[in-house]
């Protein structure tokens, strides 16, 4: 049964992603009293972004690794169900997303010569604080047809609408949205972009314990 082995696949995707909050805390803010405590922040940039990071280049490190440890332990618990085939989109998938973004990144792509706005939307493959949610997302979507399992598809459809969320929109504003009395202009621990991370994180890991909870009820 698909669940046996998907729930397993998440686990993992959550574990990388909760492996990595340290490396989105970033120094400090906080308004100063000056010009800029003024200007309002609406919607202020979520994860596409390394520049805010404390540690950028630790972090496409611990991408690299932990997408071949994760491959490892998935190629493991799928061989020893008997059906590696069924891991194989994802992992082509998986590969082909790492590569392109290693590639671009390392090569230091800044986008085609002729302007297009369809083209110019490659450049988010460049390595960034939202890639490895980018990654789980395309993989997930890959092991659901590789699956042929519609609960699985579902969810991927929305962990990336909640990727996209989590890379476009500011953790504060959006709980601030919620009615959380939040300034967007201070953040003196440093967590709103690990804030960004924890909730693709927190549902991973929900959803591979529901769908653990839901291949023992069946038995």
């Amino acid at each position: 049964m698909a669940t046996r082995r998907y729930w397993f696949a998440l686990a993992v995707f959550g574990g990388m992603l909760l492996l990595s909050l340290p490396l989105y805390v970033r120094p400090g803010s906080a308004c100063d009293g000056g010009a800029a405590c003024g200007v309002g922040i609406s919607s202020p940039g979520g994860l596409l972004t390394v520049q805010e990071l404390a540690r950028p280049g630790l972090l496409q490190v611990y991408v690299l690794l932990a997408t071949l440890v994760g491959g490892a332990l998935l190629v493991r618990r799928y061989r020893r169900a008997g059906k590696l085939g069924r891991l194989v989109p994802a992992l082509v998938v998986a590969v082909a997303f790492t590569a392109a973004t290693a590639w671009l990144t390392f090569t230091h792509w800044h986008g085609f010569r002729t302007p297009s706005a369809v083209l110019e939307t490659a450049q988010l493959i460049l390595f960034n604080g939202a890639t490895p949610v980018l990654l789980i997302a395309v993989t997930v979507l890959a092991l659901a047809a590789g699956e042929r399992s519609l609960p699985l598809l579902a969810f991927g459809v929305l962990f990336a609408a909640l990727a996209y969320v989590a890379a476009t929109y500011d953790s504060f504003y959006l709980l601030g949205r919620i009615g959380l009395p939040l300034d967007t202009l201070r953040d003196p621990k440093g967590i709103r972009q690990m804030l960004n991370i924890a909730a693709p994180t927190a549902a991973l890991l929900l959803a591979a314990a529901a769908a653990r909870r839901a291949r023992h009820s069946r038995k």
